[in-house]
């Protein structure tokens, strides 16, 4: 398996909404309030939404 592969791999699990109900489940589980989860995982989206912004789509290239 290639790195391309690997990030490619990652980063459809985090476009699925499942993935940021589980990341949030992990987090209230070791020790974090409903906020903070909900902070991280705000901040995490945020950094999903920007860098998929400057991917390109599958084909376009």
């Amino acid at each position: 398996m290639s790195f391309g592969h690997f990030i490619n791999g990652i980063t459809a699990r985090f476009r699925e909404p499942s993935s940021w109900g589980g990341i949030a489940v992990l987090l209230t589980v070791f020790g974090m309030s409903d906020v903070e989860a909900k902070a991280i995982t705000d901040l995490l989206a945020a950094i999903a939404a920007t860098t998929a912004v400057f991917m390109h789509e599958k084909g376009s290239w």
